[in-house]
């Protein structure tokens, strides 16, 4: 089982943080993008790179980026096999965010538990689709 989730800075350090609050319960640590790639700040040409790193790493990405999910980045997280838990809508506030992620915990430790490439994407309306 994957214990640790890279944590795109996007999604937020507050859910970063209310994860990490709860480690001791589901055995999960939520790491902050910035704090392993700082470069990230910067212009990129390409997300293959960094999925490919962080999968080497043994971790699981949380992004709200759910074009990851497509064309060359998918191959990539196919290919490096990946676990993507992925926000379906980037324009989710911090606590909707927050409240999606808690809601579909369960779908979460799945992806965390199975061999990769697999990912999920949240929703708010209460369904998630795995993939």
């Amino acid at each position: 089982m994957t214990d640790r989730v890279y944590v795109e800075n996007g999604v937020g350090r507050a859910v970063m943080d209310a994860i990490n609050l709860f480690t001791a319960k589901h055995g999960v640590t939520a790491e902050w993008q910035h704090d392993i790639h700082p470069e990230m700040q910067r212009p990129q040409h390409g997300d293959e790179w960094w999925i490919e790193d962080i999968t080497a790493r043994d971790m699981a990405i949380l992004t709200q980026d759910t074009a990851i999910l497509e064309g060359l980045e998918r191959q990539t997280v196919i290919d490096s096999g990946a676990k993507i838990v992925a926000l379906a809508n980037a324009k989710y506030s911090t606590w909707q965010k927050l409240r999606c992620v808690v809601q579909h915990w369960d779908a979460v430790e799945r992806i965390l538990a199975e061999s990769g490439p697999g990912a999920v994407v949240l929703s708010l309306s209460g369904k998630h689709t795995e993939i």
